[in-house]
């Protein structure tokens, strides 16, 4: 395809500068031909008025127009003109008489005016039969009165048509042609380099993104192509670039996904098929306290599964939202509630401000999911002793809630990505410090489904400050 494409190319650039030399030549030829015959007959009029001027002191040199050495002197000067101007002339007196002519047969011939100005040129056949010399002159062509000294007319010059006519013309216009066919031959091969070259500047970088994307199929992700320019192939290259640096991004967090995933469902999956294994050998009573375990760990696989569900649903922008009027004071209130058995177990004072006039549009259930996750995060990773704050304040358009807690804080090179799935500082990766690794994650989606912003500030050993924004109401 690719090869056709160049062929396209090739053949339509080719095409367009033959048009335009074409063009270009036949409009040269014609003008300089036409500017040629121009200049040819401004030069042969300039010489007839010059020869009328003659004609006209040398018949009346002799005080007779008709007299012999004067009919002799107008034939010796129109035939210095013929060779001139290479056609032949004649004279022609008042009274339609030939007076002089270039050559022996028009001086001999018969010429009549005809109807239409047009005159017919007879000669005399050695038989006595007259035959036309088919030399047929349209009046209005090349002629000029003659006049005497004294402004009398004494008759009319003409330029007589001949085959003779291009013998100048032809030589010229054919030097003219040649070089004409030489140029057009040069600038065709031009042409030719010219569209070669645009060829392959144009498709090499395409082929290039062909291939590339022909081994991404093939499973190499790690392809990338070389963007050197600035025009629009450029910019596709940068593009796909771009597209595969995400394609590359989104498969490693598809593998990292199936691995997390796989981790958080083994733990509670091995806790539960231990407990069962063991109450089904007698190693273990089936009495309560068996029973709430199994209880915990299957309550934990079911909010686990639900997390990667509301995940999943807020990054796909499926998530249904069902915003109005929301209280934020109510809703921190609420939020606090639920988690203050577990700050009261830990010895964390919660404590919040926010003013009672301060609302945000919002889904209540999913402004409720945010805090808490939040919260609870702050309250796993505060000492005993500690402070969870919750504070908020109006921000243009928006209400700005911060979560701030007095723990460890979070380290430079991990708290850029404590919004990542399945994430946690913690490389040994215990739930006591870190749950499932999807709190934050999607507390993300939920902020950004409302049209919000979620961020993370902190300082090694001063705690972490958690902010998100809402519209307000």
């Amino acid at each position: 395809m690719l090869r056709s494409l160049r062929a396209r190319l090739l053949l339509l650039t080719l095409f367009v500068a033959g048009i335009a030399i074409l063009t270009v030549s036949l409009l040269s030829r014609q003008a300089v031909r036409t500017e040629f015959i121009r200049f040819e007959s401004r030069s042969r009029e300039a010489g007839l008025a010059d020869a009328a001027e003659a004609l006209g002191a040398r018949l009346t040199a002799d005080g007779s127009v008709a007299s012999p050495a004067a009919m002799a002197g107008a034939d010796s000067i129109l035939r210095r003109l013929e060779r001139t101007v290479g056609q032949p002339l004649l004279l022609l007196g008042v009274d339609g008489r030939v007076l002089a002519a270039s050559s022996a047969v028009l001086r001999a011939a018969r010429v009549t005016v005809e109807a239409g100005d047009r005159l017919t040129i007879m000669e005399e056949a050695r038989e006595g039969t007259a035959r036309s010399l088919k030399r047929t002159m349209v009046v209005g062509g090349p002629r000029v009165a003659v006049r005497d000294p004294g402004g009398a007319t004494l008759g009319t010059l003409y330029l007589l048509p001949n085959a003779g006519t291009e013998r100048v013309e032809r030589p010229f216009v054919a030097t003219v042609n040649r070089w004409l066919l030489l140029a057009v031959l040069g600038a065709g091969a031009v042409a030719l380099l010219l569209a070669l070259a645009l060829t392959r500047r144009i498709l090499g970088p395409v082929e290039s993104l062909t291939q590339a994307a022909r081994q991404m199929e093939a499973g190499d992700l790690s392809q990338r192509v070389a963007a050197r320019s600035g025009d629009e192939i450029g910019e596709l290259a940068r593009a796909f670039n771009g597209m595969a640096d995400a394609l590359e991004r989104n498969e490693s967090l598809r593998r990292g996904l199936v691995t997390d995933v796989a981790h958080e469902l083994r733990t509670p999956l091995t806790n539960l098929r231990c407990q069962i294994e063991a109450i089904q050998d007698g190693l273990q009573p089936a009495d309560g306290a068996a029973i709430r375990s199994l209880h915990e760990e299957t309550l934990l696989l079911s909010r686990l599964v639900t997390d990667l569900q509301d995940l999943a649903m807020a990054e796909a922008g499926r998530l249904p939202l069902h915003r109005g009027p929301v209280q934020l004071a109510a809703a921190v209130e609420a939020a606090l509630a639920s988690l203050r058995p577990l700050a009261s177990e830990r010895g964390v004072l919660l404590r919040a401000d926010v003013p009672e006039t301060l609302a945000v549009n919002a889904d209540r259930e999913r402004v409720g999911q945010v805090l808490r996750n939040l919260l609870t995060n702050a309250v796993t990773h505060t000492p005993e002793g500690g402070e969870v704050s919750v504070t908020a304040r109006a921000s243009g358009g928006a209400v700005e809630v911060a979560v701030r807690d007095t723990g460890p804080g979070i380290a430079p090179e991990h708290l850029e990505r404590v919004f990542d799935r399945f994430y946690r500082a913690d490389p040994a990766r215990a739930r006591a410090t870190g749950g499932s690794g999807l709190g934050l994650a999607i507390v993300k989606q939920l902020v950004e489904a409302h049209g919000g912003a979620a961020r993370a500030e902190s300082e090694i050993g001063r705690g972490a400050v958690f902010t998100f924004t809402l519209p307000a109401s």
